[in-house]
């Protein structure tokens, strides 16, 4: 009886295929068919489950959905042969019926299901939070158990404002397993960091450091001219020595004292040169010293002119500072 009914699931299929269907598609889908059964009886059921996939979609008949669901029973794809038999249940040939009704009971105990519920925390998003089982969107208000394929699946759940949440979903068979999203958790945002604003140098404080840099370069000046000085002193008092060894007249010095006497002046003329180098790169210094304090920012600008230039006279020479601060 059971070889007959499997007779008549298979050669149901030429009579069944729609006279409205296109003759290259029904030409296909009776050549994946006969490919899909060849690959069945063979044991490869990989293989023959797609082709009679790719026939019934083809040209849908229940005679390839009855080999389909034949095919997916061997291939451990309860779940799948057991929708097949419950639509052919309804759908195929009234002859047909029974024995696909008792095909889908046969599974029923070795169907693996699922079932989602809500936590209490999590109630309140139902209508905001979306679950998604290995990418296909879900509904988790229907809490009855939904019969899937062994193996293993991604579930998520995730809300606009909260963090997403993901479960590894084990099918086994015959067994089944509850799901219960917990509350979602809020994201806290995280407050910006704040950059600190520049150090604003106001006009006041450019002042201020003008005039010290200003002084700082005077007072140096002032230094060196005081040194260069002393260096001065040093070349006159050497020079009185080599006029005190001649005799007083270093024209007419005593041919025993020229040695000591040129001695003297040639140390004299050193630190008279020492003296006169010293004395400008620190008159230079005062100058530019000068020059910073009073050209330093105030706190209402205004427009400064400053000029130098020389200045030579009877006894020397020098510099000549002027303008409007």
């Amino acid at each position: 009886m059971k070889r007959a009914l499997v007779l008549a699931w298979l050669t149901y299929f030429g009579a069944a295929i729609p006279a409205v269907a296109h003759a290259d598609d029904k030409t296909r889908a009776m050549a994946l068919f006969d490919e899909g059964i060849k690959e069945l009886k063979a044991g490869n059921y990989e293989k023959a489950c797609k082709s009679l996939a790719a026939s019934n979609a083809l040209v849908p008949d229940s005679g390839t959905r009855g080999s389909l669901a034949r095919c997916y029973t061997q291939l451990g794809k309860i779940a799948s042969a057991w929708r097949l038999w419950r639509e052919l249940a309804d759908t195929a040939p009234v002859a047909l019926r029974a024995d696909a009704s008792a095909n889908a009971k046969k599974l029923e105990p070795r169907l693996p299901r699922y079932v989602i519920r809500l936590a209490p925390g999590a109630a309140s998003l139902a209508r905001s939070v979306a679950v998604t089982l290995d990418g296909v969107a879900i509904d988790p208000s229907i809490d009855v158990p939904v019969p899937i394929d062994p193996g293993t699946y991604t579930l998520e759940a995730n809300a606009a404002g909260y963090a997403d949440w993901t479960f590894k979903l084990v099918a086994v068979e015959g067994k089944t397993e509850e799901i219960v999203i917990p509350a979602l958790k809020p994201i806290v945002a995280k407050p910006p960091v704040e950059t600190p604003a520049p150090a604003v140098t106001t006009d006041d404080s450019k002042r201020r450091r003008r005039h010290v840099l200003g002084l700082s370069v005077a007072g140096g000046g002032a230094a060196v001219v005081v040194v260069g000085g002393v260096f001065g002193m040093i070349a006159r008092g050497r020079y009185d020595d080599a006029k005190s060894a001649c005799g007083g007249d270093i024209e007419r010095c005593d041919p025993t004292m020229i040695g000591d006497a040129q001695a003297k002046v040639d140390s004299a003329r050193s630190a008279g040169n020492l003296a006169t180098v010293l004395t400008l790169v620190g008159g230079a210094a005062i100058v530019t010293g000068i020059v910073l304090y009073v050209t330093a920012p105030d706190e209402m600008p205004r427009e400064r002119r400053v000029s130098i230039a020389p200045a030579i006279h009877g006894d020397g020479a020098g510099l000549v500072i002027s303008g409007g601060f």
